[in-house]
């Protein structure tokens, strides 16, 4: 049974800070004891694909990605292609195993997803700002229809789709990887202002955060 001891670690806001910001190395999450399984009952995660662990493939990545299902990914850890963005593990990945959970199931390409340790929303190519904002500037070159508002609509179904039983999310670590640099890179060309797309990514990260 999972024990009920506090967790001895950063808050959630915290260690996703400590990411983004760049503080120094720690030790090695692979080479370090795994923490008290009480800390988080389960994962949930989004972004894009640093954090997709599989909810896209060659097929249905942007053009960019399409060597995903195919060596060298996934060759120094998993020695076969899991269409992660990496040629092993990402670092959700190493968060889950140090944090005493199994490796966290992509929500789209899961036949079964295990409700007891979350999911990973996450898909390669999303954007912060939502698909219709670059339809209507006439942005679509290789681009996803994939945003953080698709994947909080997959988590909201996620939750509907229990079946009736209570999924609690009150002690689950909620994992907001990188955003926003698929913004830049599609609007790159395009007539859009950088302070435009920077002011609303802002403003929709945020508003998904809430």
């Amino acid at each position: 049974m999972a024990s009920s001891r506090r967790c001895p670690v950063c808050p959630p806001f915290l260690l996703i800070v400590m990411v983004l910001l760049g503080f120094p190395p720690l030790t090695p999450l692979a080479a370090a004891p795994a923490l008290p399984r009480g800390c988080f009952s389960k994962i949930f995660a989004f972004g894009d694909s640093y954090t997709d662990t599989g909810n896209t493939d060659s097929m249905t990545g942007p053009s960019a990605f399409q060597s995903v299902s195919n060596l060298p990914y996934g060759e120094t850890f998993f020695h076969r292609p899991t269409n992660r963005y990496s040629d092993g593990r990402l670092v959700v990945d190493f968060l889950a195993q140090a944090l005493g959970h199994p490796l966290l199931p992509p929500y789209l390409h899961s036949k079964q997803l295990d409700r007891q340790n979350g999911a990973n929303f996450a898909y390669a190519g999303s954007t912060a700002l939502d698909y219709d904002f670059y339809v209507k500037n006439n942005v679509t070159f290789d681009l996803t229809n994939t945003s953080l508002q698709t994947q909080l609509h997959w988590f909201s179904s996620f939750l509907e789709s229990s079946g009736g039983r209570a999924v609690d999310v009150g002690s689950a670590l909620f994992w907001v990887g990188e955003i926003g640099a698929n913004d830049y890179a599609y609007s790159y060309f395009s007539s859009v202002p950088y302070t435009t797309i920077r002011t609303l990514a802002i403003k929709n990260t945020a508003d998904f955060l809430q």
